[in-house]
């Protein structure tokens, strides 16, 4: 199981077009993630940072494959983290 969370000095803002943004105080950069992004984002802080149950839960929801989901949600989690914005615990 691979589990995530916010990294220190991250804060959000949801914006009214769907957009989730995160900025990050450490590092100064802020990243503006799209409606389906900013879904994900809730998903996982919804389910404490399990990616398995946050994939689950969307791709209930969306009708879509749950392996794709995960798959998605795994590039997406990886590039956050890469940007300092997660850290996988």
């Amino acid at each position: 199981m691979m589990a995530i969370q916010s990294a220190p000095g991250v804060t959000l803002r949801m914006l009214p077009n769907g957009h989730l943004e995160l900025t990050c105080r450490t590092t100064h950069r802020t990243i503006d993630c799209e409606p389906v992004a900013a879904a994900m984002w809730i998903a996982l802080k919804q389910h404490n940072g399990d990616l398995d149950r946050a994939a689950a839960v969307l791709a209930e929801l969306w009708e879509t494959d749950i392996e794709d989901t995960k798959d998605d949600m795994i590039a997406l989690a990886g590039s956050l983290c890469s940007l300092g914005m997660l850290a996988e615990v």
